[in-house]
């Protein structure tokens, strides 16, 4: 072999080298096919063992028996009229109104099952369903009233106290309304996983799987979302 193929021969051995050196460099974050094979074979990783070390270890994260996953503060607007005429004559009409600021709270049963699985590099988390704390929180501190009276009737105020009795009955009605749900329910998701997350931190036996995202579904929900609910950049 001549000096120039010698010397082109080395250059080709030297790029072929470069090329692998640095694709092995570019996947180093993630597992590759052989490694999720190797994982998904190991106990360690099955969705029996990971499921059931969690549920051993939610005493050691909290000691609470809900887990509280969003709130949300809104004012609720209540009004009543009632007009009265006698003999084609109108009477007027009494109104009352309450605006009262409710704190809804929503949670779940850290003891309602759930169910922790791999797939791929992700953490899959089935999770117990969105809970509404009873009755909502109502900052009775922060209510107005207003009533008015029409000018031929007798006072109003029975209306009003029947408001207020019937207060919270009909916000436990509202807290229980899924279109409410809808509204915290990725606040929800984002709560759970930052919990899975922090068990996750403590368990070294999983860190070398090398999981980069959590995803979070509630066993009510028909669809497991395939965006990952967090990312986790330090495993």
């Amino acid at each position: 072999m001549g000096p120039v193929n010698s010397v082109v021969l080395s250059i080709s051995v030297i790029a072929v080298l470069t090329i692998i050196g640095l694709v092995a460099w570019l996947s180093r974050g993630a597992p590759d096919a052989a490694t999720l094979r190797q994982l998904a074979s190991d106990p360690r990783f099955s969705a029996q063992q990971i499921t059931e070390t969690f549920i051993s270890a939610i005493p050691t994260l909290t000691q609470e028996m809900n887990l509280e996953v969003a709130s949300s503060k809104q004012t609720e607007v209540f009004e009543r009229t009632d007009a009265r005429c006698f003999i084609g004559i109108d009477l007027g009409t009494n109104t009352v109104q309450l605006k009262v600021p409710t704190t809804y709270r929503f949670f779940i049963c850290l003891y309602d099952p759930w169910k922790l699985h791999v797939n791929g590099n992700s953490i899959v988390v089935s999770a117990p369903p969105i809970r509404c704390s009873k009755p909502p929180a109502i900052h009775t501190d922060e209510i107005q009233e207003s009533i008015s009276r029409g000018w031929a009737r007798s006072s109003p105020q029975p209306m009003l106290e029947k408001m207020r009795h019937d207060l919270t009955p009909r916000l436990c009605e509202f807290a229980e309304d899924p279109r409410r749900m809808d509204l915290v329910r990725e606040k929800c998701r984002q709560s759970v996983a930052e919990f899975v997350k922090r068990w996750l931190e403590g368990e070294s036996r999983w860190q070398k799987g090398k999981f980069t995202s959590i995803r979070v579904h509630f066993v009510n929900e028909p669809v497991v979302a395939a965006k990952p609910t967090i990312q986790l950049l330090d495993f």
